[in-house]
């Protein structure tokens, strides 16, 4: 008769147990100490030797001859199958009153064969209150020969009196590369062909189960008749290759929702685990965030990664959260439910939705393009973003050219007789402009606080997010660039004011009144009249304004902007005034 592998290659002694070092060097130096305990619970997750350890324990301690921790195998207790002397108890199917009485009055009992009765209880959280109090007196002073092994892999439901008076040994689960080396060995001896990729994955979908594995690797050897590839680990499992989940991702990141659902009827055709497959998708999304996040870490642990390099730059940090999040909250539910495939769509469909969503609220914050320039608005936005530059430097660059034209006269034989001119017409220059400026700050400010409306505030802040989107364009990237500086602290339906840290980065907003006010128009589709101010100002405007201080009174505006700054266009007044003196970059 066929003998599955999981029961032939199960470990016969300490050394044949994989990945579980620490426990396995706990019981040698018991056996060695003979420090041997008279109750031991043995926690941890399915398939990683609790069973095997606990008969191999039983098995040494019993031995006529051990070798230091290993049992001779030549006299009774090692060669009986079926030795009385240890117990097994399935306290999933024994677990009422009446069993443990009955292993109760059992354990006076002397040993038929070795120096003790060894009883294991496996899945020991499963017994009833009743059975564990019936427990809980023998547990806490046993005749001498016997010892108790509790096996669980729920420690936490046990209760804490029979927890106290065991000693607790946790197995952890059997890393991947343990797992790998085991099938391999056992690959090699019952001559299977199979490639390392597909013992990788079998290690990773066993979740650190060593019973697992080898019971996939068999169940793979069954269907395949000749090389075992990846391919089959996955049929046989019902997830789905990285391949696979890459074009789901990519599918959910190009909101084709048809395509997604043809593919979960084509998963459901084919036998597909759905639980498994979102667990498995959920792992995946996992690693493309770590493949952005912490690229170092994930590539020293991943050989394959030519399916996140591809994926990772089409989806941002924020989608992924969201996406591993609606995940999550289905994930127990379809553990629950008997329609597991159903809850898979409406996981995807809710994260379609919701991205749709999102994109909506966004397009609806960010206006159409304007058709027309703003209304007044004659200079074209490569003509102003000049302006944005000439006029932020011009006053410092006049100066520096006339100090040097100053320097080079003295030097000179004839020294200039415009020198002093010129400079005091610039001075009359960009003070006829400070002039206009602080009179249209006035009006500005007035009129936009005499129509407060808070709702305009918050309903235009968001959008100016969009100023982001501008900085890669030469026409409004310097406009786009000053805005971001500034808050915008107050707003009617027609004024808007910014705040700035500094007076001289308030000042430079004001003198760049146009090609502000023509970035506003492009992203809001409305012209608004902007101002701004320095934080000290606002302060004081702000206080007069709370506590109705002065009163601030609507006035039609009666100038027109361009005008203003046409007027004194600093770009064509100073080459006019200046000529040779400007030095050109």
């Amino acid at each position: 008769m066929y003998q599955a592998l999981y029961r032939k290659y199960r470990p016969k002694t300490l050394d044949d147990v994989c990945g579980q070092e620490v426990i396995v060097q706990i019981i040698k130096n018991s056996i060695l100490n003979n420090q041997i305990n008279h109750a031991y619970l043995f926690a941890g997750p399915r398939g990683t030797g609790k069973t095997s350890i606990a008969k191999i324990f039983a098995k040494i301690i019993n031995c006529d001859h051990p070798d230091g921790y290993k049992p001779c195998g030549k006299c009774v207790s090692c060669t009986q199958e079926n030795n009385s002397d240890i117990i097994e108890i399935d306290a999933a199917s024994n677990n009422g009153v009446d069993e443990i009485r009955e292993l109760r009055n059992k354990v006076n009992l002397l040993p038929a064969y070795g120096k003790y009765k060894v009883y294991i209880i496996d899945e020991v959280h499963m017994l009833t209150q009743g059975a564990f109090n019936a427990l809980l007196k023998t547990l806490e002073e046993p005749p001498a020969h016997v010892i108790f092994i509790l096996a669980t892999t729920d420690p936490h439901k046990v209760i804490e009196t029979i927890l106290s008076r065991c000693q607790r040994l946790d197995f952890k689960k059997i890393s991947n590369d343990a797992i790998v080396e085991n099938l391999s060995k056992i690959a090699k001896k019952e001559q299977i062909d199979i490639e390392k990729d597909a013992l990788t994955e079998i290690a990773k979908l066993a979740d650190g189960g060593m019973r697992d594995s080898v019971g996939m690797l068999d169940q793979a050897r069954a269907y395949t008749e000749g090389k075992i590839i990846v391919e089959d680990i996955h049929d046989i499992n019902g997830t789905l290759t990285e391949t696979d989940l890459k074009e789901l991702l990519e599918n959910i990141i190009d909101n084709k929702l048809d395509e997604i659902l043809e593919k979960i009827d084509k998963y459901n055709d084919k036998g597909k685990n759905f639980i498994k497959l979102l667990e498995e998708f959920i792992d995946f999304i996992r690693n493309t965030l770590l493949f952005k996040e912490a690229p170092n870490y994930f590539k020293e642990r991943t050989q394959n990664i030519e399916n996140y390099e591809e994926i990772a730059p089409k989806i941002s940090i924020n989608e992924l959260f969201n996406i591993i999040e609606t995940l999550n909250k289905y994930s127990f539910e379809m553990k629950n439910n008997n329609n597991s495939k159903l809850l898979f769509e409406l996981a995807l469909i809710k994260i379609i939705s919701k991205k749709n969503h999102e994109k909506v609220e966004k397009s609806e914050q960010k206006v159409q393009k304007p058709e027309k320039i703003v209304e007044n608005t004659e200079k074209s936005p490569k003509t102003t973003n000049k302006i944005i530059q000439n006029v932020e430097n011009s006053e410092e660059n006049v100066e520096k050219s006339l100090k040097k034209q100053t320097k080079n006269e003295q030097h000179s034989p004839i020294p200039s007789e415009n020198t002093s001119k010129r400079m005091q017409n610039v001075k009359k220059i960009n003070e006829k402009l400070k002039i206009n400026l602080e009179k249209i700050k006035s009006i500005r400010i007035d009129n936009t606080l005499a129509k407060f409306n808070k709702q305009e505030v918050r309903n235009i802040t968001p959008a100016l997010e969009l100023l982001n989107d501008l900085l890669l364009d030469p026409d409004y990237s310097n406009g786009a660039s000053i805005l971001l500086d500034g808050t915008l602290k107050a707003a009617s339906d027609e004024n808007l004011i910014f705040i700035y840290k500094t007076k001289r980065l308030a000042d430079l907003f004001n003198q760049n009144l146009p090609i502000l006010e023509e970035t506003i128009a492009k992203i809001l589709n409305k012209k608004y009249n902007l101002i701004a101010t320095d934080l000290d100002e606002w302060e004081i405007i702000k206080k007069d304004f709370n506590n109705k201080l002065r009163p601030f009174i609507y006035k039609e505006e009666q100038f027109n902007l361009e005008d203003i700054f046409k007027e004194d266009d600093p770009e064509d007044n100073i080459t006019s005034m200046f000529e040779d003196i400007i030095e050109y970059n």
